[in-house]
């Protein structure tokens, strides 16, 4: 059986190319394994299109209602887009470009295709040297307290001259937002302490067309509690939030991890309605003076949606904007349209759980088991929608144990496995109700030491925590 999938581009995460003056290729990052292919359709107007290699030009796709499937057979190769010559890469400038992505797996491959949007290579009017790129606030806890970061890792490419420097800016306890430094500097001892954090990514190349700063990822580790999340306590696995093609309203997922005593996953999720896309929308024409507008539609706006335009050109800053209630205050130049971009309806992220459904051993690791879990929606008021995401919780359980019965004394020394992990400084061991210090403990195998009298009842007392469990992989599948 062969399995599909189809991702589409937003208004967040489509390319913006406005700055753009010549546009020269495409670099198309993907990873096709055995038995996996990946396919795309492009679309700056109204069509979706295909580069059309026999005749050097781009078409109208046939199926303009996109499935897995349409995409998969009508759409481009990656190494035919990275083929398209410079003079045919003239549509891609100043506009905004959205892409279509299918996925295919058939039964014989081993590893899952993986697929980023392309991006589109060229110049803009005026050497641009230095960019600043700044991220929304991501919230540390699940509280509202202040949490404990640990530790900060970059992953970034610097070449020739090119340099990442990656600022942030934390949310204390009080609630203000602090001045912008260098992201690794909140990592200290004692910990630095935040609620949330916001990153500034500058990147700079000393020449064009040969200097490369590129940023990949940045990995915050933090408690997403006051309680270490390897030491005891659970944690947390958030997914990316997916917007997908149609409402789902069931949803499949098989975790993978290992076979850890007295530990658990739990799952939940949340689906939520599309939020309506705004392209465009006129607020005035300027006659030099700043004038303070409203949005036409003020209902739950995705603040981070928002883009203004003078007469189609970004701005990039000298603008004041609220989500709140709508309100844009900013000074077009004379004659200059103002015009923006924008979505509301934005839903709040509500997890609800998921149905434990079963558990299976791992065919290739018998260290591993396989969580699976379901989720229907079959009363009007259970979640529905296109907006997607899972949260995993890694359960790590603990407790207090009195006087567990762990055998009777022979005269020699004897060992016996507790029933749980115990902290081997709150052992209290007992012979016949009377505590004794003449025993050893192997925390590792749960392993108690004891000598006693033959026929005298030996037991134990204790507080136990499990080992941490961590997820190996995981597979969700969404469903109508």
């Amino acid at each position: 059986m062969v399995k599909t999938g189809l991702m589409k581009t937003t208004v967040v995460s489509r390319a913006d190319t406005s700055q753009m003056t010549t546009a020269n290729g495409f670099v198309v990052p993907v990873s096709e394994p055995e038995g996996t292919a990946v396919r795309y359709l492009v679309k700056t107007g109204s069509t979706w299109k295909k580069y059309d290699t026999a005749t050097a030009a781009w078409i109208d796709a046939t199926t303009q209602t996109l499935t897995s499937t349409s995409v998969l057979s009508e759409g481009n190769k990656a190494s035919e887009l990275t083929a398209v010559p410079s003079a045919k890469m003239t549509a891609f400038v100043n506009t905004n470009v959205d892409w279509a992505i299918a996925f295919s797996m058939n039964e014989t491959a081993t590893t899952p295709p993986s697929a980023e949007p392309p991006q589109v290579a060229g110049k803009t009017g005026s050497e641009v040297h230095e960019q600043t790129f700044v991220s929304d606030s991501i919230g540390l806890s699940d509280t509202n307290e202040a949490v404990e970061i640990l530790s900060v890792k970059i992953n970034k490419t610097e070449l020739a001259g090119g340099t990442v420097t990656v600022n942030g800016s934390i949310q204390g306890e009080n609630g203000s937002w602090s001045a912008w430094q260098e992201i690794n500097s909140y990592v200290t001892t004692p910990a630095t302490k935040a609620k949330a954090i916001k990153m500034q990514t500058i990147a700079y190349a000393a020449t064009i067309g040969t200097s490369e700063a590129n940023l990949a990822t940045v990995e915050v580790k933090h408690r997403t509690d006051n309680v270490a999340v390897f030491a005891e306590g659970n944690g947390y696995c958030v997914t990316k939030t997916l917007t997908l093609t149609r409402e789902m309203s069931r949803a499949h997922l098989m975790v993978k991890r290992p076979v850890v005593q007295d530990a658990e996953i739990k799952a939940y999720l949340s689906l939520r309605a599309k939020p309506v896309e705004v392209l465009q929308e006129v607020l005035g024409v300027g006659d030099g003076a700043q004038h303070t507008y409203v949005l036409k539609n003020t209902n739950k706006i995705a603040g981070h949606t928002f883009k203004l335009y003078f007469d189609g050109t970004q701005q990039k800053a000298g603008f004041a904007f609220s989500s709140t209630d709508g309100k844009v205050t900013c000074t077009p130049p004379t004659g200059k349209s103002a015009t923006v971009d924008y979505a509301y309806n934005w839903e709040k992220e509500t997890f609800v759980p998921m149905v434990y459904d079963a558990q299976y051993e791992d065919t290739l690791n018998t260290d591993l088991v396989n969580d699976q879990f379901n989720y229907v929606a079959t009363n009007a008021e259970d979640p529905r929608g296109a907006v997607a995401s899972i949260k995993m919780e890694l359960v790590q359980g603990k407790g207090d144990v009195e006087d567990e019965d762990v055998g009777t004394g022979n005269g020699y020394l004897q060992s016996a496995i507790l029933k749980h992990k115990a902290k081997a400084e709150t052992l209290v061991i007992k012979v016949d109700g009377v505590p004794v210090t003449n025993f050893t403990y192997k925390e590792a195998a749960r392993t108690l030491f004891v000598t006693a009298a033959a026929g005298k009842k030996i037991t134990a007392s204790y507080s136990w925590v499990a080992d941490p469990v961590y997820i190996d992989n995981f597979t969700s599948i969404w469903n109508e």
